[in-house]
């Protein structure tokens, strides 16, 4: 009788977790025998904890957190984890890096990371707003242009003039060398908005001239790519791959440009003012997005270039678009330094040969010369400081996340590795370099110091208008800055003009506004904004007091890091003798209040700090105690109002006086004052002596 088969039944270890018994259960050369998952929290761990623990030495000398990010990839990378000191159970030695970096959890973690920066990219598009472009001016366009042509001809010229047959490498033209003129002549909207905002100048004259010079600038690299790619397909002459791509393209431009752009305008037309978007268009959404992607790599380009074009055809701000940053603020906040860091953990130093370390800082260098040329020659001949001029130059040539996912595709090609390692190398130095220059260099607060503001005392020697800079949180704030404006009795001697300006954190955008309001053009609708609302209260109380109050009214949407350099400029340009400025009540929250929105406390202390610090002219800080069932705009006919003034000397009690001498004439206040001289604090508690 026949011996029976004997069967062996191979089996795969599982694809999430690990076999029974742990991680300790076996020998450590059974490692291998462990699903992707552990590895995969590790790497994450790893490549998250890393780069933050750099990052608290780093900070000191205002290093960016992408240097700390890129660093800390190369520090848990093979070539430095990799040194053999454990020996296993098989005679094998192996370093760290075997039980961390396993190729079957990295390879997920690293599809994590292009998945996350498609949608970065698709939501830095959503931040961003086109129409900032007709409100520039022809000076950024004129000077983005020149910035674009002369940094890729410089870069060109020279990697095309670095071919030289008696020396090695050199004796062909190699097709990196484009790919470094293209990485280094390129100027990233998204990267100079977030470096504007990490170094608390986003708003500033400098900022917003880099703003606007780099949303020129990448429509203009933008167009290129398009251009390339129409270049390939026809030189190629490929008719069956290049038929549908071209048809799948203009297919992708025509859905999102007339099907998704009309439907988010109608999303945002009839979702009403504080109400939460449906989800099922935020599912919509993001569907749309993976289909953009996908087009996008068939077509040939990149699959950010669909996913930025849909970014670019939602609208802005809230509704849809603060939604949309919100439902994506776990992909900025960690999948994305997960991706910094493993562009640092692909870069592999031991790579870097002479030949290619010279010739690609030749032709960086030659990107960063043409780039020079471009921005300064044109920007000191357009009118701007040759200082300004030069601290333009340097913003331009920041670099961040655009950038380092480009290389990261870069890397897992495997092509030019020895040029990739020298891009990524030369980033981090390009950065580390010139993000605390620009800090050092650049005061914002610098033109304020310098210019001496009108005070409230001249305004009233010289009978001249007395000019009121009234910042506004929300409609909660109008009833008692109306009460104290109105006390400062408007004469035609002494008539007042009133600026007004709406404070609103940038949410949902990328770059900061500044919106002027014109009272007659306001229209009366059922469902006003905000805004709306404040302004039409200011507008009553100017057509109350006629030819005696003029009102201006403003919104600013900028982060309230630096949103006081918009209260401080406006207050420069406009003259004005005093800035008051509302503390947020601490009970809104605990009433419910749903008009005033999640400001923290914390950002409006920073806010009057700053304010405080900076600003030419004298702040007034408005406390109101008041019962809110019983506030009023304007004064009640038959109850009189008392001020009581503390004065112990100094320019500032001297402002507060004029202030209140302004209340002297009102019929309806009754003004209480008592002087204290410095010397006089012992008799701080009497308070015998008031006149009315």
């Amino acid at each position: 009788m026949p011996k029976p088969r004997g069967y062996k039944m191979c089996t795969i270890p599982g694809i999430a977790g690990s076999e029974i018994g742990g991680l300790f259960y076996e020998h450590l050369d059974k490692f291998e025998s462990f699903g992707p998952l552990p590895s995969i929290c590790l790497q994450i761990s790893m490549l998250s904890f890393v780069p933050h623990l750099i990052h608290m030495a780093f900070s000191r000398f205002h290093q960016p957190l992408l240097v700390s990010q890129i660093f800390g990839g190369i520090l848990v990378s093979p070539w430095v984890l990799s040194f053999r000191w454990l020996k296993l159970s098989n005679g094998r030695t192996v370093g760290i890096s075997y039980f961390i970096f396993r190729r079957n959890g990295f390879q997920v973690v690293d599809m994590l990371a292009h998945f996350s920066s498609m949608f970065f990219i698709f939501k830095v598009g959503v931040q961003m707003d086109p129409k900032i472009l007709k409100r520039a001016g022809w000076r950024p366009c004129i000077i983005g242009f020149f910035c674009m042509v002369c940094s890729y001809a410089a870069g060109l010229q020279i990697s095309h003039g670095l071919v030289n047959e008696n020396v090695p490498g050199l004796r062909t033209y190699n097709r990196y060398s484009d790919r470094v003129v293209d990485l280094f002549g390129m100027i990233s909207f998204p990267v100079i908005v977030y470096v504007l905002g990490d170094l608390k100048i986003l708003n500033s004259e400098l900022g917003n001239s880099a703003i606007h010079i780099s949303m020129v600038a990448d429509f203009l690299h933008l167009g290129l790519k398009f251009w390339s790619l129409f270049h390939q397909m026809t030189r190629s002459g490929n008719l069956a791959y290049a038929l549908p791509a071209v048809l799948i393209l203009f297919g992708t431009v025509i859905y999102i440009f007339f099907i998704v752009r009309p439907a988010a305008l109608w999303i945002v037309k009839n979702t009403p003012e504080g109400r939460r978007v449906d989800d099922i268009y935020i599912t919509w959404i993001m569907i749309s997005v993976l289909l953009c992607g996908l087009a996008s790599e068939y077509c040939g380009l990149n699959g950010t270039v669909g996913v930025f074009l849909l970014g670019l055809a939602i609208p802005d701000g809230p509704p849809l678009g603060s939604a949309l940053v919100k439902k994506l603020r776990i992909v900025s906040v960690f999948f994305m330094p997960l991706h910094m860091g493993i562009v640092g953990y692909k870069t592999d130093i031991h790579k870097v040969t002479f030949v290619y370390l010279w010739r690609v800082l030749l032709i960086i260098l030659g990107s960063i010369l043409g780039k020079f040329i471009g921005i300064f020659i044109p920007a000191v001949l357009l009118g701007v400081s040759p200082r300004d001029s030069f601290l333009l130059v340097l913003i331009m040539n920041l670099k961040g996340i655009v950038e380092v996912s480009t290389l990261n595709t870069w890397l897992d090609s495997e092509i030019f590795t020895s040029s990739n390692t020298i891009m990524v190398l030369a980033l981090v130095v390009l950065v580390a370099v010139i993000t605390p220059a620009v800090k050092y260099l650049y005061d914002p607060s610098s033109k304020y110091l310098t210019y001496k503001g009108r005070s409230i005392l001249q305004s009233n020697e010289n009978n001249s208008d007395f000019r009121v800079l009234v910042c506004v949180h929300t409609i909660d704030d109008v009833p008692a800055i109306m009460r104290i404006i109105e006390a400062s009795n408007p004469t035609k001697l002494h008539p007042l003009t009133i600026y007004l300006l709406h404070l609103v954190e940038l949410v949902g955008r990328a770059s900061p506004l500044l919106i002027s309001h014109r009272l007659d053009e306001l229209a009366s609708t059922s469902h006003p904004t905000i805004s709306e609302r404040i302004i039409n209260v200011f507008k009553k109380f100017q057509n109350r007091y006629k030819n005696l109050v003029t009102v201006h009214a403003f919104t600013t949407i900028s982060p309230y890091a630096s949103m006081h350099n918009d209260i401080c400029t406006m207050s420069v340009d406009k003259g004005a003798s005093l800035v008051i400025f509302p503390f947020c009540r601490q009970d809104a929250s605990l009433r419910g209040d749903l008009a005033r929105p999640n400001i923290s406390n914390r950002a409006i202390k920073t806010l009057l700090q700053n304010l405080m610090r900076n600003t030419p002219c004298s702040v007034g800080i408005l406390m109101d105690g008041s019962n809110l069932q019983t506030k009023s705009s304007c004064f009640l006919p038959d109850i009189p109002y008392r001020v009581i003034v503390l004065f112990f000397g100094g320019p500032d009690d001297r402002e507060a006086l004029a202030f209140a001498m302004n209340m002297i004439h009102h019929p309806h206040v009754c003004k209480l004052g008592r002087m204290w001289r410095a010397r006089s604090y012992r008799r701080f508690g009497n308070i015998s002596r008031l006149w009315c």
